[in-house]
C-alpha cells in the first residue's frame, strides 16, 4: 500500500473520533518534496467548543498503531500552545504523525496573514520559531481527506492568492537578519561561537522566509527551506550552497566567526536588491 493510500484509510478511521471536524495529509507528502525516510503527517482539525474525545481517539490509535499503544495520544496542549499535541505511531512499519490543529485559531492566523501580520512564538521543535503563517501554509499546502462541514475546505481557499501584505512584511523582516549579525559581531570579536552560531542560524531563517515570501511562496518550517530556496525564481545565486558552507563551518575563532558574518551580510544585501515589484 503506497504512503497516499494508507494516508486515506487512516483519515477515515481517525474522521469516526467525535470532535474531529477535518482531516488532512500535510507536510512532505502534500508539498510533494517527500522521500523514502519521510513520515506521514495528518492534520486533526477541531473546533475549540466541540475538542475531540481523546477516549475515543486513543481507542482508535491502540486499533491502528502497530503496538497498539493508547498512550501515544497526548493531551491537547500538551506540547505547547502552537503544536498543541497529537501522537507519534506506527503503521505497517511507517511513522505517522498526528497533529491536532485548532481551527479558530488557524482562521485568525490566516486572516492575520491576509492583513501582514506575523508573529513568531517559542515552540518546541521550531528552533526558528513557530511563526504564525505556518497555519496558514499548512492549509494552503495540505491535501484534504476528510471535512465534515467543509471548514477546512473553505480556510484554504482563502490562502489564495498569496497574500500582498503578507509578502511585504516578510521581505520587511529582513531588518532582522541585519540586526542579528550586528549585534553578534561583538561576540565574534570575543571568540563566542554559541552566540555567534545561533544569530547566524536565526538571520538564515529571516533570509529565508523573506525569499518565499518575494516569491510569493508559502514557508511551512524550517525543514529543506534552504534548499528549496534554489527553486525560486529570485534569489542570490548559489543561497543554498552558500549557507551550507557558512553553517557547515562558522568557525571557533574571532576571525573565522567575523568572516562568517561578513559572508551572512552580503547575502541579506543581495536579499534587499532583488527586484520587489509592483
Amino acid at each position: 500500500m503506497d504512503d497516499e493510500t494508507l494516508a486515506l484509510r487512516l483519515s477515515e478511521r481517525l474522521f469516526v473520533c467525535p470532535g474531529i471536524e477535518s482531516v488532512a495529509l500535510g507536510g512532505s507528502h502534500a508539498s510533494g518534496t517527500a522521500d523514502a525516510r519521510s513520515d506521514i503527517d495528518l492534520g486533526l482539525y477541531y473546533r475549540p467548543g466541540n475538542p475531540p474525545d481523546l477516549q475515543s481517539l486513543r481507542g482508535i490509535v491502540a486499533e491502528i498503531d502497530d503496538h497498539g499503544r493508547r498512550e501515544a495520544v497526548t493531551d491537547l496542549d500538551e506540547w505547547g500552545p502552537w503544536v498543541n499535541g497529537g501522537a507519534w505511531i506506527e503503521v505497517d512499519g511507517r511513522r505517522i504523525d498526528l497533529l491536532f490543529r485548532d481551527l479558530e485559531r488557524v482562521a485568525e492566523a490566516i486572516d492575520d496573514c491576509r492583513a501582514g501580520r506575523i508573529a513568531t512564538h517559542f515552540q518546541v521543535g521550531h528552533p526558528a520559531g513557530f511563526s504564525t503563517q505556518i497555519y496558514a501554509a499548512e492549509v494552503h499546502l495540505c491535501r484534504v481527506l476528510q471535512d465534515r462541514r467543509g471548514a477546512l475546505a473553505g480556510l484554504k481557499a482563502r490562502t489564495y492568492p498569496y497574500p500582498r501584505a503578507l509578502r511585504s512584511a516578510l521581505v520587511a523582516g529582513l531588518w532582522e537578519s541585519r540586526s542579528l549579525l550586528d549585534a553578534a559581531s561583538k561576540s565574534a570579536a570575543r571568540g563566542d561561537v554559541h552566540h555567534v552560531a545561533g544569530s547566524a542560524f536565526r538571520a538564515v531563517a529571516c533570509m529565508v522566509q523573506a525569499l518565499f515570501g518575494l516569491n510569493e511562496r508559502y514557508w511551512t518550517n524550517e525543514k529543506a527551506s534552504v534548499s528549496l530556496v534554489d527553486s525560486l525564481p529570485l534569489r542570490p545565486e548559489g543561497f543554498g550552497r552558500r549557507i551550507a558552507m557558512i553553517l557547515g563551518r562558522v568557525g571557533t575563532g574571532p576571525d573565522e566567526l567575523q568572516a562568517s558574518l561578513h559572508s551572512l551580510e552580503e547575502l541579506v544585501n543581495e536579499c534587499t536588491a532583488l527586484p520587489s515589484g509592483p
